[in-house]
């Protein structure tokens, strides 16, 4: 057989794996989703979102949007510790682009991987935007783990639901590979096993993101901002649903429900089983709001919306997608 035609079956093979795995997550979803309205009570959700306080819902947007534009901030400082050549404005186009498209497509990392693209198309450097990106999601995802598991230290009803079994090892988890990362000893041991085990390229794209990484070290102050501004990201984001929740009848003193909740919810649906995590989110916050009394339906509801506010602040990036221009290195340098 000719390597074309191996090509040929090796893309068709390709194409029919993703095409089940797309048919599998739209099952993930409309399964969840079915299994949430039979159990919820119809004439309360129905009432529940027919009444919404559609200004809360605009608030709710607006906290999704300062949560991008901290989160364009943040990343902005991260990509400008690999000295690459971009400006504010740039990487908040890039930055809500990929919100855009990790929020909208089926995957929650297509749009972190266009922003490594745009990144690339731009500087020519593809390890520096891609730690970037990498370090960026890392800071996030130990900050929303930080949030709920200090909720869950302080707010003695969040503690029946076991967010410390969940959220505790993947924290700490975090936190190993963060100090591997930033570590010169476990780096060069694990850049060891890497040289043993991988291929010679895989080896090498290794150290290259491991050197990108080590910047971080020699930058402690940036990168301790940029953990604060990742503080006030992920606490955004738990205010888009605490205030869907206002939306739909809940009262304001359910706050430290939400930090202790929505982080949790975040982190299960970022797992690629579902399409945008939809059905994942809603079933995870039914179960813990209803361990505080909080029936489905309002459960249900203050999920869809808040799900449905992170949808509309993302449009704006859509709207950035169509507008935005990339020159690559080769077009600046002949202009």
């Amino acid at each position: 057989m000719s390597t074309t035609e191996t090509t040929g079956d090796e893309t068709d093979a390709s194409s029919s794996s993703g095409f089940r795995n797309l048919i599998l997550k739209l099952v993930v979803s409309g399964g969840l989703l079915a299994y949430l309205v039979v159990q919820s009570d119809l004439d309360t959700f129905a009432a529940a979102v027919h009444d919404a306080d559609i200004r809360l819902f605009v608030l709710a947007t607006g906290f999704f949007v300062l949560s991008n534009a901290l989160g364009a901030g943040q990343w902005y400082l991260l990509l400008r510790a690999q000295d690459l050549a971009i400006s504010m404005r740039q990487a908040i186009v890039f930055y809500w682009v990929g919100v855009f498209f990790n929020n909208v497509l089926l995957g929650n990392i297509g749009g972190d991987a266009l922003r490594i693209y745009d990144i690339r198309r731009l500087t020519g450097n593809s390890t520096g935007g891609a730690a970037a990106t990498v370090m960026d999601r890392f800071v996030g995802l130990f900050s929303t783990c930080l949030l709920a598991l200090t909720a869950w230290a302080l707010i003695a009803e969040v503690r029946v639901v076991g967010l410390i079994t969940i959220l505790g090892p993947v924290w700490l988890g975090l936190s190993v590979v963060l100090a591997a990362g930033l570590s010169r000893r476990l780096g060069s041991y694990l850049q060891g096993l890497a040289n043993r085990f991988l291929p010679q390229r895989g080896a090498q794209i290794f150290a290259e993101v491991r050197q990108s990484v080590f910047v971080y070290r020699e930058r402690k102050q940036l990168l301790l901002l940029a953990w604060v501004i990742s503080l006030a990201v992920q606490f955004s984001r738990i205010l888009v649903y605490w205030t869907a929740g206002l939306a739909v009848g809940l009262s304001m003193d359910t706050l430290p429900y939400f930090v202790g909740f929505q982080p949790l919810a975040a982190v299960i649906a970022a797992l690629p089983i579902s399409i945008g995590g939809l059905g994942v989110r809603e079933g995870v916050l039914v179960e813990l709001f209803g361990r505080v009394g909080i029936i489905e339906s309002q459960a249900f509801a203050l999920s869809l919306l808040g799900y449905a506010a992170g949808i509309a602040a993302s449009l704006l990036g859509g709207i950035a997608f169509v507008l935005r221009r990339v020159q690559p290195p080769v077009e600046r340098a002949t202009e």
